[in-house]
């Protein structure tokens, strides 16, 4: 069961890739994931920011490229209750090591001292390590300073809260990657009166995809009014 914790999990996006990743203006953030998986550097990658900017999806689309090659992963999402340090034992410390939300464990002595022990390992077996954040190391509440050190001698890239354009913009990609046919006047409507959390609003398109297939209808405006007025 541990071994099955530390590969990709069923509940993530496993469609989640670069491909459907708004760019933006982090051209070189995405190419440094993908360099990291295919050419072994960097070495240890830190992402931060607030929720819902795509921090976990950069993780699944790097841990979806090292499959296609061939490159072994490991997925720690420290937010589950389930992760544990004894657990970080199990990871293969040569290959791409995804630590995500590591500010969950910020603060607490002993998991932080089993995160530098692993971080260790990592760097000496010429692993790379992803990791994903809230805030820059040193502004995390992080209580051993080695380990701050150690966070903040990669590459670090923050990622800013998305603006109501940019969101769409977002789900707009998305939609063209599931072959959605909605329009911009649909996704202005659902940011604007739906949800500010971009992954819930594109698992909001996921459902009503699932409902115009099953009622044979478009997704509009009118649809989208009614399906919410049904399902709150």
């Amino acid at each position: 069961m541990f071994n099955e914790q530390l590969a990709m999990p069923l509940s993530v996006d496993q469609k989640a890739s670069f491909d459907n990743f708004w760019v933006g203006e982090h051209r070189e953030l995405l190419a440094s994931f993908k360099a990291a998986v295919e050419l072994g550097e960097p070495r240890l990658l830190y992402c931060y920011g607030p929720t819902a900017v795509g921090k976990s999806h950069l993780l699944y689309a790097a841990m979806r490229l090292a499959t296609q090659r061939q490159v072994n992963t490991s997925y720690l999402p420290l937010r589950d209750p389930y992760i544990n340090t004894d657990m970080l034992s199990l990871v293969d410390v040569s290959n791409v090591v995804c630590v995500d939300d590591i500010n969950a464990w910020a603060g607490d002595d002993l998991k932080e001292r089993a995160l530098f022990s692993l971080f260790e390992q990592i760097k000496s077996s010429d692993g790379r390590l992803l990791v994903t954040s809230s805030n820059a190391p040193a502004e995390q509440g992080f209580v051993i300073p080695d380990l701050i050190s150690r966070l903040a001698s990669g590459l670090l890239y923050p990622l800013r809260e998305l603006k109501d354009l940019e969101q769409r913009a977002v789900m707009k990609l998305r939609a063209k990657h599931k072959g959605l046919d909605i329009n911009d006047d649909v996704l202005k409507y659902l940011s604007e009166r739906t949800s500010r959390d971009t992954a819930k609003l594109i698992a909001l398109l996921d459902e009503l995809d699932r409902a115009a297939l099953v009622a044979k209808r478009r997704i509009t405006i009118p649809f989208v009014k009614q399906y919410l007025n049904s399902n709150r």
